[in-house]
């Protein structure tokens, strides 16, 4: 069974007012999930509105510990606070941005930058304000992807929709995002970069496919990108102590896949002939820096 350790500090921001520094070591999967929650919803009950979670001993999180987190988050705005999140591991990050959350929370390397990052919020809240010049014409109505429920937007942002409990985004442009947590089946493979293991990791993604009631034809694009992305690894690797994280995550309309690493394995190059035959097979690419350190090479399949 999974353990969450909880290491719970107080911390003056910069108007005087006191918040808490969370600093969570073990993993938040469905055995931690409900203590995780019941800490938070303690220290907001408690009177405290900002927190910042430390993630930096954090080895796992699932899909109902993300959805955790985006719940909570959301609750404490609603009471006039925030939640920061700090130190978030590589592998975290690849996740928050394969699943498109990361635009969903704020992140910082340090606890320091963290606690500086509230002295900014009034500021930047005044400036959110301002009327923007939008793509789209707001209010925006649409209907819910799952429940066919109409929903209602007055201006960009992040919403929950009190029907379903779906959290969901709306840009500048009108781009409509749900995020779905409870729907989302995720693996994670750590394989080294010298070995090949695309063969075996067709088979998980195959399983995690069906699992999600996919087509044949998103199965075949995706093994069609890992045979591709899996010799590019092998190819560039110069190290055979060298390893990379994949990362799959599906759910009833698009399959995901992700690859981490830290060395030179991933460090393609914009002209890599990999990635114009894996743009070929799926329907969205991006090979990119992460903000911690690392690259991620992430890509994209949907249904239809």
């Amino acid at each position: 069974m999974a353990v969450l350790n909880f290491d719970i500090k107080s911390v003056n921001l910069p108007s005087g007012e006191e918040a808490k520094a969370v600093f969570l070591t073990g993993s938040i999967d469905a055995s931690t999930n409900q203590a995780f929650e019941s800490r938070l919803t303690d220290i907001l009950g408690a009177g405290t509105r900002n927190v910042m979670l430390v993630l930096t001993n954090v080895k796992y999180i699932n899909s109902t510990g993300l959805g955790t987190i985006v719940k909570c988050v959301d609750t404490f705005r609603e009471k006039g606070g925030d939640i920061k999140l700090v130190g978030v591991p590589t592998k975290v990050i690849a996740l928050f941005e394969m699943l498109g959350l990361l635009a969903l929370f704020e992140t910082h390397d340090t606890l320091e930058k963290a606690v500086a990052s509230f002295a900014k919020a009034k500021s930047a809240s005044a400036a959110a304000a301002a009327p923007l010049q939008q793509a789209a014409k707001f209010p925006m109505q649409f209907k819910h992807p799952v429940t066919g429920m109409g929903l209602n937007v007055n201006q960009p942002g992040r919403f929950k929709d009190p029907r379903s409990g779906d959290y969901f985004s709306v840009d500048a442009s009108g781009t409509i995002e749900f995020y779905e947590m409870a729907k989302v089946k995720m693996v994670e493979a750590k394989v080294p970069c010298d070995i090949d293991f695309a063969s075996s990791l067709s088979s998980l993604a195959s399983n995690l496919a069906a699992a999600c009631s996919l087509p044949a034809s998103v199965t075949d694009a995706v093994q069609k990108a890992l045979d591709e992305a899996c010799a590019a690894v092998r190819a560039h690797s110069s190290d055979g102590s060298e390893t990379c994280t994949v990362l799959m995550v599906g759910d009833q309309d698009k399959f995901a896949l992700g690859l981490v690493g830290y060395g030179n394995a991933l460090n393609f190059q914009a002209n890599e002939p990999a990635l114009k035959v894996i743009e070929g097979a799926m329907d969205e690419v991006k090979h990119q820096v992460l903000p911690t350190r690392g690259f991620l090479l992430t890509m994209v399949k949907r249904k239809g």
